[in-house]
């Protein structure tokens, strides 16, 4: 069997997290790895068995590699995914795809006119809890959805410092609150009609960064989403995730801190779902139930079976423009609307 070609670059948390997952795939091999800071790259690269490539243009020029996994800082995800997809290779990119809507339609172009294949891993969907909840959803088991509340938050990630520079992350309502706009906008079948949120820095005053938002979200179905998310939190807080979704039969609860982390409450019952869906750790779940598995292994069928995939570009557009929009808001102070 002829193994997909896979480079990776990035050798940080998000780097080493793909890299652990690209190597449970049988059907696939790792050929190397890429980062600007060759040292660190060559440390990376030496620990999973793989080689470090000189410059992003060798990794390119590889005929052995079909994909490249970029998960390197988001303000460099345009520049690098365009000039992958322009050299043939189908690409998988962390989220947010980028920082602004014409970074993400040239992206878009690029994968349509390479007629290759661009997924973002929106990893959310892939967590065993969030794909639960959206089964019980698509279901009915609670009737139509009515409000959605989103809560995520930790310490803020200042061990690596572009996440602190506004114009290089985009702040916790792009990198981080996207999760749940992506999962609103995922389980509503569309965008929603308006915007309105505060945006602000609560703790970090020397950097130039957004550390707090909360976002509320109108569906044109009439469902409401409130999504708050904190990066203003004490270093010794754990990383924490919460959902609600009340509906006209019944209501979600997910809680990662929880060891039964999704119920079920009905009129008449209530159910719990636990088995593999513990608070997860990177690392620590078996890869049956690990998420950037489940993320990955997804990508790699819809490259072999030529489908899209479930968060191709035009997929995570969406949740791009809706956080956007809510930086916006706040700083008009004024509800955004937008044409879902």
């Amino acid at each position: 069997m002829k193994k997909i070609g896979v480079a990776v670059c990035g050798y940080g948390f998000m780097g080493t997290t793909h890299m652990a997952a690209w190597r449970m795939l049988e059907d696939c091999r790792v050929v190397g790895l890429w980062g600007r800071d060759k040292s660190r790259a060559l440390d990376v690269a030496a620990r999973y068995g793989v080689k470090a490539y000189e410059s992003y243009s060798d990794l390119l020029g590889d005929r052995d590699v079909e994909v490249v996994d970029i998960c390197t800082p988001t303000y460099t995800h345009r520049k690098l995914a365009v000039e992958a997809m322009e050299a043939g290779k189908h690409v998988l990119v962390e989220k947010p795809m980028a920082l602004s809507l014409m970074e993400a339609d040239e992206m878009i172009s690029a994968s349509r006119r390479a007629g290759v294949k661009l997924m973002v891993a929106h990893v959310l969907r892939f967590f065993p809890e969030y794909m639960k909840a959206k089964d019980l959803l698509d279901r009915g088991e609670v009737g139509e959805i009515a409000v959605i509340r989103a809560w995520r938050g930790g310490p803020a990630p200042e061990w690596s410092p572009w996440f602190m520079d506004l114009g290089k992350s985009g702040g916790v309502t792009v990198d981080l609150a996207i999760h749940d706009v992506d999962f609103a906008v995922w389980v509503n079948g569309g965008m929603p009609s308006e915007v309105y949120a505060k945006v602000a820095n609560l703790k970090h005053r020397s950097h130039d960064i957004h550390d707090y938002a909360l976002i509320m979200l109108k569906f044109p179905t009439g469902s409401i989403a409130f999504i708050e998310a904190n990066w203003a939190l004490p270093n010794t807080y754990p990383f924490t995730m919460r959902l609600e979704v009340d509906g006209t039969k019944g209501m979600i609860h997910l809680d990662n801190q929880s060891p039964t982390p999704l119920k079920l409450w009905t009129g008449s019952s209530v159910e719990g779902f636990s088995p593999e869906t513990l608070p997860w750790k990177p690392g620590v779940h078996p890869f049956p139930i690990d998420p950037f598995y489940r993320e990955i292994r997804h990508f790699i069928e819809c490259v072999k079976e030529d489908r899209k995939p479930i968060t191709d570009g035009t997929e995570a557009r969406k949740s791009l423009e809706v956080c956007l929009a809510a930086v916006r808001s706040s700083s008009e102070g004024r509800p955004v609307h937008l044409g879902g």
